[in-house]
């Protein structure tokens, strides 16, 4: 494949640096969609690896304009027994009117069977519209008064990361946990550059219902996870031994799960031994919106002291642990209150005196106008 177009889902930013972790070269075209040039992989085999990206798509060429021209003949070199379903999607601009069903008045005089499926307000295919319905999806993507074409050549498998989400044993709700597709892509973030000649160690201490660390595992590396709730660490026990029988791949892979605290994570680690440590901590007091008008700055500035502290001592107790090179992904906190948004600065200003360097940082994950924001930050250990 000459040219490989790789379609984000919600979390872009997050997104792009987890393809970049896999494809440093990758380049982005237009919102929400990176280029991979000279891309030589198996698209069915790579977007099981990636929790960011919905859609591979094979580019072909270039067109000046999108019409029923430009698009014909990628539609009949993909039919098969002169029957095809397609669907257009257009990304960076609005799509033409009437475009869809111009190509298939074409494509009936051509003498094939054919539908076609609409997008809703001029949005793309979703990855669940595309697989269900088997469709040949023809991709444009608006760039520099021209438009890339390509075809879709694997989507994610919205039910396999929905059976992990979902069908699970333990579940915490009120937890405001990870989603798999985020701890997916913050663990391709964090084994980015590690050997690949054995099962890197990957560890969470702040695991709640083990999502990280069934990532971790799904990802061929060896884990650890620890929490200093005992329903977390059962939770997670239970959840692994779903894993475990539901994913034969990740049975010979070591796992140790303890009720411990993070700030002492030193006490069951051997000194350099960690790859990656990959974690959502404690996030500070539930917010809910009935208690947003409380939410004063005093109130907020009180919270995250409490966090900085909790974050540094975790930061310098994990240092000890953490091979030199190695990479700390963490979700902090901020909070967006009277127009200005309010992070623990002090844990990133303090990150050198503690052994790190900041490699990238804040990564928004959470919904933009959330009051409570979720903002991911990389360091390495020196």
């Amino acid at each position: 494949m000459k040219q490989a177009l790789f379609i984000f889902g919600r979390t872009p930013d997050l997104s792009f640096l987890e393809l970049t972790s896999l494809y440093p070269a990758a380049v982005l075209v237009a919102p929400g969609v990176a280029a991979v040039d000279d891309f030589s992989g198996d698209p069915q085999v790579v977007i099981q690896t990636l929790g960011g990206t919905v859609k591979i798509v094979e580019s072909i060429g270039t067109t000046e304009m999108l019409n029923e021209e430009a698009v014909l003949p990628l539609l009949t070199e993909e039919a098969r027994d002169n029957h095809i379903t397609f669907g257009i999607s257009v990304y960076g601009t609005r799509a033409p009117l009437h475009l869809a069903s111009a190509v298939k008045k074409l494509l009936i005089q051509r003498g094939m069977i054919t539908r076609y499926v609409e997008t809703k307000h001029d949005e793309a295919l979703s990855s669940v519209v595309v697989a269900k319905q088997q469709v040949v999806e023809v991709v444009a993507v608006s760039i520099s008064k021209q438009f890339l074409l390509g075809v879709t050549r694997a989507v994610q498998d919205f039910e396999d990361w929905n059976r992990r989400d979902f069908g699970r044993p333990a579940a915490d709700p009120k937890a405001g946990m990870l989603p798999p597709k985020v701890a997916r892509m913050i663990v391709n973030i964090a084994l980015a550059g590690a050997n690949a000649g054995h099962h890197p160690m990957v560890v969470d201490p702040f695991c709640g219902v083990g999502t990280v660390v069934a990532e971790a595992l799904l990802s061929n590396a060896n884990v650890t996870g620890s929490d200093i709730s005992e329903e977390a660490i059962d939770n997670t026990k239970k959840n692994l031994d779903w894993l475990r029988k539901t994913y034969a791949q990740v049975a010979p892979l070591y796992a140790n799960i303890f009720v411990g605290d993070a700030t002492h994570l030193s006490e069951h680690l051997a000194v350099n031994s960690v790859d990656a440590i990959v974690t959502e901590p404690f996030m500070g007091e539930t917010i809910d919106k009935k208690d947003i008008p409380n939410l004063t700055p005093q109130r907020v500035k009180n919270i995250l002291k409490g966090l900085e502290k909790l974050y540094i001592g975790a930061l310098r107790e994990w240092s000890k642990v953490l091979k030199s090179g190695g990479k700390v992904v963490i979700a902090m906190p901020a909070y967006d209150i009277q127009r200005a948004v309010v992070r623990v600065k002090n844990v990133v200003d303090r990150c050198e005196s503690l052994g790190y360097t900041l490699f990238t940082g804040p990564i928004e994950y959470s919904r933009p106008h959330a009051i409570v924001r979720r903002e991911f930050y990389i360091f390495i250990k020196n």
